[in-house]
């Protein structure tokens, strides 16, 4: 059986992830033409959201994991 994840290891895990949004969000605004920039940006920002709602269900602290954010100001 495998070992489960800490919270620490998830908030280090969204850490990179959330790092990732953002340099693609840098990135789709420096060229607006490059669709394939914009639909990385948005990828990342649906994978945060879904991480977000399955934390969120299972009743774990968003602010302890680091999605305490605004993602659709920051992202979108």
């Amino acid at each position: 059986m495998a070992d489960k994840v800490s919270i620490e290891g998830i908030a280090y895990i969204v850490g990179r992830i959330v790092e990732r949004a953002r340099e693609a969000v840098e990135e789709s605004k420096d060229n607006r033409e490059d669709v394939f920039r914009d639909g990385r940006a948005l990828a990342y920002y649906e994978v945060l959201d879904i991480l977000r709602t399955e934390l969120s269900v299972r009743e774990i602290s968003l602010e302890e994991i680091g999605l305490d954010f605004d993602l659709e100001k920051e992202l979108l």
